[in-house]
């Protein structure tokens, strides 16, 4: 279902907050999930491929070598503070192979929901889930920050 993963150090920490500073944020993509136009997800996010190489370069040395090798993309996941949500995402249920993510929250108290069972990340802690299990994230008070990988394993 799911896997947690190793906690960033502080200094990781620091330079992805950093990074995502400095980078330019989007709002403007439509990822249907299971109900689709009826709750359509609020997030914004900023890609690699649209960073400079130096800025790529940085994001790429906060993960393990490992990881890196096998991702195809990376990317910063923002919810806004009592507005923002993932819908339950289950395109890939059933699949026989698809993306995994590798997620690190880059804030407290981070909720996501893998296949029905809540799961909750501090700052810089780290969790890995195929996109073959269902996964949503819910309205929160507090704003959440997340640090991404798409890893083809």
């Amino acid at each position: 279902m799911y896997t947690l993963r190793e906690t960033l150090s502080s200094e990781y920490l620091t330079a992805l907050d950093n990074l995502k500073s400095a980078v330019t944020f989007k709002s403007n993509s439509t990822r249907l999930g299971a109900n689709n136009f009826n709750n359509l997800s609020v997030y914004e996010f900023s890609k690699w491929k649209d960073w400079t190489r130096e800025q790529r370069s940085n994001f790429k040395s906060c993960f393990n070598s490992s990881d890196i090798d096998k991702s195809v993309i990376g990317w910063f996941l923002n919810f806004p503070a009592n507005t923002g949500f993932l819908d339950t995402m289950n395109t890939w249920n059933g699949a026989k192979a698809s993306g995994t993510i590798l997620a690190h929250s880059l804030t407290a108290n981070n909720k996501i929901v893998i296949n029905g069972a809540e799961v909750t990340l501090n700052r810089g802690e780290g969790i890995e889930f195929s996109l073959t299990n269902e996964h949503s994230v819910s309205i929160s008070a507090a704003e959440r920050n997340w640090a991404c990988l798409m890893l083809m394993k």
